[in-house]
C-alpha cells in the first residue's frame, strides 16, 4: 500500500501476465495476489496458506474476496448448504479441500492460482510443489554407513537451525513489542528459544492459557520454558461464563465453521493480548511439517493393518484418526442429507490423491503433504488468521515458512520420525536451549475441557441451541441422536460427547448467522 511499493506491484503484474504463475515462486510470506487481464481475473494464494481467498459462482458471474462474507453478502448468491461438506465437517471438524460448507463457494488451496472468467469454469494451477524436494532414502546397514548417517544428521540439524534463524528473524517486527503464544508444547517452545537467542528473553512477552487448575493444563511446561528463556510471562484463565456472550461473534469471524474447541480460547487470548502488540508469534506448523499425532498410528496401520484390505482402507483409517465424529455420520445426519452423500466420493475421495500418490514415495511424506495442504491450509491457518485478525492482530508462524516446508521434504525422513520419536530434528536442534522435560515429553496437545463444560456450565446453553423442535425444523440432523448426545447417552463406541456437541453448536450458530441472517 505504500507509494514506493507500487513499482514492485506493477512489475509483478507484468511478469505474471507474461510468465504465468511460475513467477509466484519469487514471492515469500503471506500474500494474496489479484491480477486482471481483460475480462479474466487471476487469484493466487501464498504457498503455505497464511492468507485465505475465496471465490463463488453467482449465476454466470464469479465473485471473490478474502472472506466468504464478501460473497455471501451479495443478494443474488444462493446460500445452500452442501451435504458432502456436512459429512466432511463431522469427520474432520473442518471442511477439507477447495469446497466450503456452501454450494458454489470455494476456498483457493494454498500455493495455487486460479483464473476466473464470466461464463467459464475456473482454471486452477498449483505453483507451490514442495513434494518434489523429497530426498531418496538411504539405508544404514554397516558401521561405516551408520557413522556417515550420524555425520549427515549433524549437517541437517545445522541447516535446520539456519532456516529457523532466518524464518524467525524475517518476522520480528520493527519498533513493535514481540509476543508469543506459548502453549508449553515443543513447537512454540522452539520459537521462544529462537526469539530469546536473537533479541533477548526480556524483550519477549509470552502468553499461556488454561481452563482452571482442576483441568488438564500445561502451565508448568510453559512456565519452565519462559523461565529458561527469560521471557516476560503471563497466564490467562479462560472460563465459559466469560466467553459465552462472545461465542456467536467468534463463529461470525470464522466464516466457514471450524469445530475445533481451541478456536474460542484462541479468540479470547487474542482479545486479552490486543493492545499489547500487533504481531503474535506462534508454533503452528510444527505438527504438519515435522510430525503430527496421526503419523505413528497411520504408519502402523499402513504396515500391519491386517491381511484383508479393502481398496480404501487407508482413507477410512485416516478419517478415523481425526477422532472427531466419523462414527456419527450415519447416526447423526438426517435421512435426507445422508441419501445425498457418497462416502467414497465425498470423504475417501478428498484424501485418496495423497495416500495413493506415487510421489512423494515415502508414506510418511504423503501424510506430511496431507497435513500441510489440508489441515494446515484449511484448518490451522484460517483459524489462527481469523481469531487473531478479529482483534487487529497479525499471526507470525515461522514453522509455516515456505522454505521450512520445502526443507521438511528435503531432509531424511528419520529426522521427522525415528523409533517412535516424532519431530526428531526440532528436539535435537534445541535440546541445549530448552528444559529436558519439554524436549522429552510426548505430544499432548491443548485439551479444552468441553466434555465437562457441557455437563455443567454449558449444559443449559447447549440444550437451548440444539432444542429438538429447531433441529427437526432445519432437517439436517437426527433429533433423536442429538438428544442422546445432550444426555451423554450413547452405548456404542466412544461418546466424545463434549467435542461432538461443540461441533454441532458451532455449526448451528454459523448456519443461523450465515444462512438465516440472524444478528451477531
Amino acid at each position: 500500500q505504500v507509494p514506493q511499493a507500487r513499482p514492485f506491484y506493477d512489475c509483478l503484474a507484468r511478469r505474471f501476465c507474461t510468465e504465468g504463475a511460475g513467477v509466484l515462486e519469487l514471492i515469500r510470506g503471506a500474500f494474496i495476489l489479484v491480477v486482471r487481464t481483460g475480462r479474466t481475473v487471476h487469484l493466487a494464494r501464498d504457498g503455505a496458506g497464511n492468507r485465505t481467498v475465496f471465490y463463488g459462482r453467482c449465476k454466470t458471474r464469479w465473485l471473490f474476496g478474502i472472506e466468504p462474507k464478501a460473497i455471501t453478502a451479495v443478494p443474488a448468491f444462493a446460500k445452500r448448504i452442501r451435504p458432502a461438506a456436512l459429512a466432511q465437517y463431522l469427520a474432520c471438524s473442518f471442511v477439507p479441500g477447495s469446497g466450503t460448507m456452501l454450494q458454489d463457494l470455494f476456498e483457493l488451496p494454498a500455493g495455487t492460482a486460479v483464473s476466473l472468467r464470466a461464463g467459464a469454469e475456473p482454471d486452477l494451477f498449483r505453483w507451490f510443489r514442495f513434494e518434489v524436494e523429497e530426498r531418496p532414502p538411504a539405508e544404514a546397514t554397516t558401521d561405516c554407513q551408520v557413522a556417515a548417517s550420524s555425520a549427515d544428521d549433524a549437517v541437517w540439524i545445522k541447516r535446520f537451525r539456519a532456516e529457523m534463524e532466518r524464518a524467525v528473524a524475517e518476522r520480528i517486527p520493527r519498533n513493535e513489542p514481540v509476543s508469543l503464544f506459548l502453549s508449553g508444547g515443543l513447537d512454540s517452545s522452539v520459537i521462544a528459544a529462537e526469539l530469546a537467542r536473537q533479541i533477548g528473553g526480556r524483550n519477549v512477552r509470552t502468553w499461556a492459557i488454561h481452563f482452571g487448575k482442576k483441568y488438564h493444563h500445561e502451565l508448568d511446561f510453559a512456565r519452565a520454558v519462559a523461565d529458561r528463556c527469560g521471557t516476560i510471562h503471563e497466564e490467562v484463565h479462560i472460563r465459559p461464563r466469560h466467553f459465552l456472550p462472545r461465542l456467536r461473534q467468534m463463529v461470525w469471524h470464522l466464516d466457514d465453521p471450524i469445530g475445533d474447541p481451541i478456536t474460542q480460547p484462541n479468540f479470547e487470548l487474542a482479545a486479552h493480548v490486543a493492545g499489547e502488540s500487533g504481531f503474535i508469534f506462534n508454533g503452528e506448523g510444527g505438527d504438519p511439517c515435522f510430525g503430527g499425532p496421526k503419523n505413528i498410528p497411520m504408519m502402523l496401520h499402513h504396515w500391519y493393518g491386517g491381511l484383508t484390505r479393502r481398496p480404501n482402507f487407508r482413507e477410512r483409517h485416516y478419517l478415523q484418526s481425526y477422532r472427531r465424529a466419523w462414527e456419527e455420520i450415519d447416526c447423526l445426519l438426517s435421512d435426507e442429507v445422508r441419501s445425498q452423500i457418497d462416502v467414497a466420493r465425498d470423504l475417501d475421495g478428498v484424501f485418496a490423491p495423497y495416500l495413493r500418490a506415487t510421489h512423494p514415495r515415502l508414506f510418511l511424506n504423503r501424510l506430511t503433504a496431507i497435513n500441510i495442504r489440508e489441515k494446515g491450509a484449511h484448518l490451522i491457518q484460517p483459524k489462527v488468521e481469523r481469531m487473531l485478525g478479529a482483534h487487529g492482530l497479525t499471526p507470525l508462524a515461522p514453522l509455516f515458512d515456505e522454505r521450512i516446508i520445502r526443507f521438511s521434504f528435503e531432509m531424511p525422513a528419520r529426522m521427522k520420525l525415528h523409533r517412535g520419536i516424532e519431530k526428531v530434528i526440532l528436539k535435537r536442534a534445541y535440546e541445549d536451549e530448552l528444559p529436558a522435560g519439554v524436549i522429552n515429553r510426548p505430544k499432548s496437545g491443548m485439551r479444552v475441557p468441553v466434555h465437562y463444560w457441557f455437563r455443567s456450565e454449558l449444559r443449559r446453553y447447549a440444550r437451548r441451541i440444539l432444542n429438538p423442535r429447531e433441529v427437526r425444523r432445519v432437517g439436517l440432523f437426527n433429533p433423536e441422536r442429538v438428544k442422546q448426545l445432550l444426555s451423554y447417552d450413547i452405548e456404542e463406541g466412544r461418546g466424545r460427547y463434549g467435542l461432538r456437541l461443540w461441533m454441532l453448536i458451532t455449526f448451528e450458530l454459523w448456519r443461523r448467522i450465515v444462512v438465516e441472517r440472524e444478528t451477531v
